[in-house]
């Protein structure tokens, strides 16, 4: 029942996949040819029952438990089992048919493994380091050893494979390109150090800088083309991303790295086993009580507590942690109405515009022409690539990203065209051998309707300013949780453990569970 698709059967047909991975199967896949369309199931394809998982039993009618967590991706499986420890009784659902959420895992050729999702971890994030070292993960390092390419308007250079040595001009296609870059990145991250990490809006002229976008601020600051370019990469790719830099304030821009710099190195090392094996290990400490397939319609304040309501259940509890990004905090009912400004932070915060893909080969044989996988350029589709290898280098992976209007505009493309227009910027790095993956996977983040695009949330103008406060200040007892409502490394695996850590502190903190809960009018008991 937890299986959404028999991708082992897929790797063996055709071309290789497309894959769309989460809401219970595939939006949009390509095998040999076969196009299978639908980027949400039909209710009669996902089936009428909630189930627990891992068993898979029905799961419906009333329930009391101390608290109910909305959302069963990392942030929320951290905060119920964070309170399960404590001694609560805590009852997760999730509205796929899976856990994880945007951490997802697939095997590929020569029992390798791909993250859909999120794949790296920095030296800085101590939250999900300490996480890794509990569940015994062992990390390895990005493989950057050899020549890593800068293209710019297709003129080729070097670069050491650190993304940040670019943004500061260490590295450009012209001592100019160099300069200009330096100093627009110094200028911005002067802007970034004065950014609250916690309160953005109190800011020091935060109106000023929560009035413009990102891109208006750099044609002003700049006349370079390069130097506009690389942080619109940043924009487009870096951790905060998925939006043009037209479309977010500078204020919000800033702020993603004063929570999580570039400079920070957040893409350090990688995972055996890979990111995505992570939820599972969680859940283990939940087991059935986990409930999937449970999309959350209406969330119901009572004097001491909360009813949550899915389509087949009622569960009372005294409080509930929403772990879900906060657009989707939009598709809930919630009773009394929350106030204003919470709906619209919710309405200024879309997510980002991503599709990752990954070419999946039998060796890195770039590796053995002294080039380490990593390159960036201002090329048509892929504007950054990196090697995603194992250390062993066997399957050889390369991964990048579609992102901002270029994922907009090949959202509708034939697999054929998506898998021809990657390909052939990955050729244009790594020669004739790249153009011939074993397999080829893409997953459009975007067209995931219970996740809503990637990496992360952003805000455009005035978003901040005025909507703020509806970011994550409890409502009475709903507490606000997921990798967006951090103020350290938020679009992060560690913004999501800090986030679901710090929600169920303060449900400790601030919920009596010595008294009874209260059932709300209209739900039966």
């Amino acid at each position: 029942m937890g299986s959404e698709f028999d991708f082992k059967r897929l790797n063996r047909r055709g071309f290789g996949k497309i894959l769309v991975a989460g809401v219970g199967g595939l939006a949009g896949c390509a095998t040999g040819g076969r196009w299978l369309s639908g980027g949400q199931e039909s209710e009669g394809a996902r089936g009428a029952s909630e189930f627990l998982h891992p068993s898979g039993k029905t799961a419906a009618g009333v329930q009391t438990v101390d608290v109910v967590v909305v959302g069963a991706g990392l942030s929320g499986l951290i905060a119920a089992k964070k309170l399960s420890e404590k001694g609560r009784s805590v009852l997760v659902l999730d509205a796929r048919r899976r856990i994880g959420g945007r951490m997802h895992l697939e095997p590929t050729i020569a029992e390798g493994v791909l993250d859909i999702g999120g794949q790296w971890v920095g030296e800085t994030q101590s939250a999900v380091l300490s996480l890794l070292d509990e569940l015994s993960i062992k990390k390895f390092d990005s493989y950057i050893d050899g020549k890593s390419m800068l293209s710019w308007n297709g003129a080729l250079s070097e670069f050491n494979g650190d993304v940040s040595k670019v943004l500061e001009g260490h590295f450009g296609a012209s001592e100019a390109d160099r300069i200009a870059m330096s100093y627009a990145w110094q200028k911005f991250m002067d802007i970034a150090r004065t950014v609250s990490a916690s309160t953005p809006w109190t800011t020091p002229n935060a109106a000023q800088l929560d009035s413009q976008t990102f891109a208006s601020w750099m044609e002003k600051i700049t006349g370079n083309a390069f130097a506009r370019w690389v942080p619109s990469v940043q924009a487009r790719i870096g951790g905060s991303g998925g939006f043009e830099p037209g479309e977010a304030s500078l204020l919000h821009m800033a702020w993603t790295q004063r929570v999580g710099p570039q400079s920070e190195h957040p893409e350090t090392w990688l995972l055996h086993g890979g990111a995505g094996q992570v939820p599972g290990m969680l859940a283990r400490a939940l087991q059935n009580r986990i409930v999937l397939d449970a999309r959350v319609t209406e969330i119901m304040r009572t004097p001491n507590g909360v009813t949550v309501a899915t389509q087949g259940m009622r569960v009372h509890a005294k409080a509930v942690i929403v772990a879900i990004p906060p657009s989707l905090r939009a598709g809930i009912r919630f009773t009394p109405e929350l106030p204003a400004v919470y709906y619209g932070f919710m309405q200024r915060s879309p997510m980002g515009a991503i599709s990752k893909v990954h070419a999946v080969y039998p060796t890195a044989f770039w590796r053995d022409r002294k080039i380490s996988g990593t390159a960036l350029g201002n090329l048509k589709t892929c504007e950054f690539i990196a090697d995603s290898s194992p250390p062993s280098g066997r399957p050889g992976i390369l991964t990048s990203f579609i992102a901002g209007q270029r994922n907009v505009e090949l959202s509708g493309a034939p697999p054929e065209v998506i898998r021809s227009e990657v390909l052939a910027d990955f050729q244009y790095f790594f020669g004739r051998e790249a153009a011939n993956p074993a397999e080829f996977v893409y997953c459009n983040w975007e067209r995931e309707g219970l996740t809503g695009g990637a990496f992360t949330a952003y805000l455009p103008p005035d978003g901040w300013t005025i909507y703020g406060k509806g970011w994550r200040e409890p409502v009475d007892n709903i507490f606000w949780a997921g990798t967006e409502t951090s103020d350290r490394w938020p679009g992060y695996f560690d913004g999501a453990v800090r986030a679901g850590e710090n929600a169920a502190d303060a449900i400790e903190q601030d919920v009596n569970f010595s008294t009874a809960v209260s059932v709300a009018a209209g739900a039966y008991a």
